[in-house]
């Protein structure tokens, strides 16, 4: 970065915002981006330099080459690999010695950041309260053997009244069946 006082725009970012995925970054500052870096110019480093610091090999950098936006075309590769984050492409760009990327593109980068961060925090706020263990194996009754007739406020009524109207829906539907010739087939359990 530049030498004396630390400029608005070339400020380090905050640690939380350098750990950001890539995907943080929105379509302006990538145009932005590609604006500097698509242009081949021997005085400062383009998006191949850029390319080879992100680890690509020279058949990948031929084969970007070819796209109508190779530095947009770059970005969406890089975001996939591991380590590829908004702090570690501002690093990049200061190695390459892109000071001026920085400072031109450091506010509005820092602005898409800030809506990154807002925007998980905001869906994180909407998710429903879940607990994450299961554990529903563990009875949550006083009684080990689970809900009795006890538990019911009809009693053993209520239960009786519960297995009638099965009887009858079964009832119901095996005679509905035997108008159209065809049956019903019901495991018989033996326990």
């Amino acid at each position: 970065m530049a030498e004396g006082g630390p400029d608005e725009g070339s400020a380090p970012p905050t640690p939380s915002m350098s750990s950001l995925p890539l995907a943080a970054l929105n379509v302006r500052v990538r145009r932005r981006l590609s604006l500097f870096l698509n242009l081949r110019a021997h005085v400062a480093a383009d998006w191949t330099a850029l390319a080879e610091e992100m680890g690509f090999e020279y058949l990948e950098i031929r084969r970007l080459e070819t796209h109508a936006d190779p530095t947009g075309s770059l970005l969406d590769d890089w975001q996939g690999r591991p380590g590829a984050s908004v702090g570690r492409l501002l690093e990049l760009l200061g190695k390459l010695g892109r000071d001026d990327l920085l400072m031109e593109l450091g506010p509005s980068i820092e602005e898409d950041c800030q809506k990154y961060i807002l925007k998980q925090q905001q869906e994180a706020s909407e998710k429903p309260l879940q607990v994450d263990s299961v554990d529903s194996s563990i009875p949550r009754t006083r009684d080990p053997a689970g809900i009795t007739i006890c538990d019911d406020p009809l009693g053993a009524v209520g239960w009786w009244w519960l297995s009638l109207m099965i009887t009858c829906k079964a009832r119901n539907v095996t005679s509905r069946l035997s108008l159209h010739s065809a049956s019903l087939q019901v495991p018989i359990r033996s326990d």
